[in-house]
């Protein structure tokens, strides 16, 4: 802060020594002042009017300089920002010369109970919601008054205005935001205002952050603004913010990448796996939704594309595209299974038999209830099972199973879904890291 005030004052007293090494040397050599500033002012204001310009045959020529102290905010929301602001407005009024009176001194200072009693250009912004003057704990407002008549009026305000925000390169984007300046009471035929040399200052550059914003250029302009009272003319400071998108690249893009990568786990896994894969793929666009839903309530409703969309929906897409191609897999392994069983032969009856018997007790009767015209029920010894039995059914069963996995695995549609898998691990990670290449290219070099 002291910093700021000390790079303000020092640019004050550099412009007052340009304008008093201007003006004619004095070829007395003095000591001290002879008057007082009460003496002073008594003299000059006794036939000076408020209401009277400096000049009447010519436009009051008045300059502008501005300097920002901060930047509070800049709401994307709201399409506005805060800022802490210098401005002064400099001009010459021939009749507060001092000169002639005292040539001792140099310039006369006062606060802003001085300032309603001189004539002044008004000059204000007019682009903005509100504008206070700080009062810590007196308005800040400085009035220099030179002895050749030049008066230096200095404001220190906060200037909260609109900044209308351009979204399509969202987070990458840079903003331009407006500082205007006019002549509010008079036009251009009465006063003329324009930039001072070098008008725009900023103390320290990197030490203004609004939010996630730094400030990249300032640019001055000078136009002329056509009103139905006349013309007036308009000075414009234009301030470039860029965005710091270190951490939309750590909340938004990292997890996307993530959700993209899991879902290309599923290509490595196991055609007959297929529960797992449709986990890793549903679960993996549900986390892409949750976190594109997350940055959609953080941004206000804008009816173009930006460019965080763009890049959500092409992990979208593959994602979705993954999806797909598990589709067709588990299609073509249906296939491949159905067209198996088509082939196996029916299963004997006495498969079935041995394969109750082998669930009952091992020595359990087995009861047969045969219907007659006189209905009885008897039992019948048990087939005589030995643990070798058991496990020959056992391993019977396991190597029909091996049989019909061997058949499936050897199949065409089988082979084809485990080829399409392998393409697919390759090609899709290739076909992102080209968009990868043309998006961050684009954005960050645009």
């Amino acid at each position: 802060m002291l910093l700021n005030y000390f790079i303000i004052y020092q640019k004050l007293i550099l412009t007052l020594f340009i304008i008093t090494f201007l003006l004619p040397k004095s070829n007395c050599n003095c000591t001290k002042p002879h008057l007082t500033p009460e003496n002073i002012i008594n003299l000059i204001m006794t036939n000076y009017s408020r209401s009277r310009m400096p000049n009447i045959n010519k436009p009051v020529e008045v300059s502008v300089e501005m300097t920002i102290q901060d930047v509070m905010s800049l709401s994307v929301l709201s399409n506005s920002f805060s800022a802490d602001i210098y401005f002064s407005a400099i001009w010459h009024d021939h009749r507060l010369a001092f000169d002639k009176f005292d040539q001792c001194r140099s310039n006369l200072s006062f606060d802003d109970s001085f300032e309603k009693r001189l004539w002044s250009p008004n000059v204000c912004l007019v682009n903005t919601k509100s504008v206070s003057i700080h009062s810590s704990p007196k308005a800040n407002v400085l009035l220099m008054l030179l002895s050749n008549g030049t008066v230096w009026l200095n404001y220190r305000v906060r200037v909260e205005g609109p900044c209308e925000m351009d979204l399509s390169d969202f987070p990458m984007d840079h903003q331009k935001c407006y500082f205007v300046f006019e002549s509010y009471s008079y036009n251009t035929a009465t006063v003329k205002i324009n930039w001072l040399d070098n008008p725009i200052t900023i103390p320290d550059i990197t030490s203004i952050s609004a939010d996630d914003f730094i400030i990249t250029n300032y640019t001055a302009i000078r136009h002329v603004e056509y009103y139905k009272a006349g013309e007036w003319y308009r000075l414009t400071a234009e301030v470039t913010f860029k965005r710091k998108y270190g951490f939309y690249i750590l909340q938004m893009y990292l997890p996307t990448y993530i959700s993209v990568f899991i879902s290309w786990i599923a290509f490595l896994i196991d055609l007959k796996a297929l529960p797992a894969r449709i986990v890793l793929g549903v679960n993996s666009l549900m986390a892409l939704t949750f976190q594109f839903g997350n940055i959609i309530s953080s941004l206000p409703p804008v009816s173009y594309i930006k460019a965080i969309d763009i890049w959500m929906f092409t992990c979208v897409a593959f994602i979705f595209a993954s999806l797909l191609e598990l589709a067709y897999v588990a299609y073509q392994d249906k296939k491949a299974l159905l067209k198996f069983y088509r082939t196996k032969k029916p299963i004997s009856s006495i498969i079935k038999v041995a394969n109750l018997l082998e669930e009952s007790p091992k020595n359990s009767l087995l009861k047969v209830q045969e219907t007659t015209d006189n209905s009885y029920e008897k039992e019948v010894p048990p087939i005589p099972r030995t643990e070798t039995y058991f496990e020959d059914r056992r391993r019977s069963r396991r190597s029909r199973r091996q049989s019909m996995s061997a058949k499936t695995e050897q199949s065409p549609f089988y082979q084809k879904g485990t080829f399409l898998d392998k393409m697919s691990f390759i090609i899709f990670p290739l076909i992102f890291l080209l968009f990868n290449i043309c998006y961050w290219t684009y954005y960050l070099t645009k």
